[in-house]
């Protein structure tokens, strides 16, 4: 039963909403995220999921978010439902969730619970929708999902997502349906591999950049555009989850198609990666931003890329301050 009050909330967000693409499709997906909507929808990985999974031929998704309040310690929250269709994720054949970090997996159960569908995978049967994990934390830490979820996409995801839900779509059981998914490179199927982890997808430099599909005024990045300039780090510290592995170099974005890809009506934008600050074009990317009259964020700072150049970029773009964070596993590092 959906409160009145939640009705209230997700009329009025819906309504806020720009870049919205409203489908109907013969196959669901519940796209979910354990975290509030304001968080979730800052997310470029999540947007970028939903903007895939609208667009392909026969399949649509429906979002579903952490009722607010619900990430309170000891907090039991109503059951999630989809903002498109008021559904509980019992109602989809088809889970994907997108998880940033470990902390979220405690979210993850309480959704999961509230609706009625086991939390581990082990005690699903052939009547419990599929529950497949993606994000960053698969960069991290795979093997920490596999009590959760039936099948992890680790690493990168484009190319892999679309296959998993067409395989899931198209197969005749829950069961032919994991034995499909457990020989597809780069997913991870607990049930089938055991701790074997396959290899981290990579995307190709030709698919970038991703970018977000909707704006609102609720997010936490309030009403801003969130596009790539770059994917992974030059730099290539062994303690850090973007470490470059084989084709994971740092990709960078020519300034020119991160341009092309920003509608005119967008006020706010967020040029978003690992060390956005590495990009050879930022300071003119910015800039060039500032010209048409848009407020630009970054989502990393590098304290020995802000020379004087950049800092007057960065001016123009609406900073008014500038936060920065040293990242070193030891005070020498740090140095």
């Amino acid at each position: 039963m959906v409160s009145e009050a939640t009705r209230r909330t997700i009329r009025e967000r819906l309504a806020a909403e720009t870049g919205r693409i409203d489908r109907t499709a013969p196959f669901t997906v519940a796209l979910a995220y354990p975290a509030p909507y304001a968080v979730a929808m800052s997310s470029l990985g999540f947007q970028w999921v939903y903007r895939t999974l609208q667009h392909l031929p026969g399949i649509g998704c429906e979002r579903v978010f952490l009722p607010d309040g619900g990430a309170r310690p000891g907090a039991r929250p109503e059951p999630a439902v989809s903002y498109e269709g008021l559904r509980s994720l019992g109602d989809f054949a088809l889970l994907a969730f997108s998880i940033a970090h470990e902390l979220e997996l405690g979210a993850l159960w309480r959704m999961l619970d509230a609706a009625g569908v086991p939390p581990l995978r082990e005690l699903r049967d052939a009547r419990s929708p599929l529950v497949v994990a993606g994000g960053p934390l698969t960069l991290a830490n795979p093997r920490v999902l596999g009590p959760f979820a039936d099948a992890v996409v680790v690493g990168e995801a484009e190319g892999i997502v679309e296959r998993v839900v067409q395989l899931v779509r198209d197969a005749s059981g829950r069961e032919a349906a994991l034995d499909a998914l457990g020989r597809l490179d780069h997913v991870f199927v607990p049930g089938r591999h055991g701790e074997q982890v396959p290899e981290a997808g990579v995307c190709p430099a030709a698919r970038l950049p991703a970018v977000g599909a909707i704006r609102t005024p609720y997010a936490e990045l309030r009403d801003m555009l969130l596009i790539e300039v770059e994917r992974g780090c030059s730099r290539g510290c062994t303690y850090c989850v973007m470490r470059r592995g084989p084709g994971r170099e740092m990709r960078l974005v020519a300034a020119d198609a991160v341009l092309a890809r920003i509608p005119p009506e967008a006020r706010r934008v967020g040029l978003v990666g690992a060390a956005v600050t590495d990009h050879p074009r930022i300071a003119r990317l910015v800039r060039d931003l500032a010209q048409r009259g848009c407020t630009v964020g970054l989502s990393s700072l590098r304290p020995d890329r802000l020379d004087e150049e950049l800092v007057s970029a960065l001016r123009a773009g609406g900073y008014r301050t500038l936060t920065t964070a040293l990242d070193g596993a030891s005070q020498r590092l740090r140095d």
